[in-house]
């Protein structure tokens, strides 16, 4: 009797699109930097959590597959300036996007 092998081939990710989520919170982080910096007071943070919040909704399309959950990508009390707003959420969102790629092991 003939037997035959079965081959598995596993399929590469899609990479996390660092340099586009980066590129598209710059914007939209510069747009609130650029409004508040007018309005806040010297002792607030330039860019307030509850309004960062709003720039996740610029990157789902990003990621068809994975909800982004805000309160874990923005931090409380917001941010003193544009680049450390990005390098956080962008951080933050590779972190959760690489715990979702993770293979789900079932007992």
């Amino acid at each position: 009797m003939a037997t035959q092998t079965l081959t598995m081939t596993e399929v590469a990710a899609p990479a996390f699109p660092g340099a586009d989520v980066k590129r598209l919170l710059r914007v939209e982080l510069q747009k609130i930097a650029d409004e508040a910096s007018v309005l806040r007071p010297e002792w607030e943070p330039l860019l307030d959590s509850k309004r960062v919040v709003g720039t996740v909704l610029v990157l789902e399309h990003l990621f068809p597959s994975f909800r982004i959950p805000p309160d874990k990508v923005v931090r409380k009390g917001g941010y003193n300036d544009v680049e450390e707003a990005t390098e956080h959420i962008a951080g933050q969102l590779e972190r959760l996007w690489a715990e979702h790629r993770k293979p789900k092991v079932r007992q």
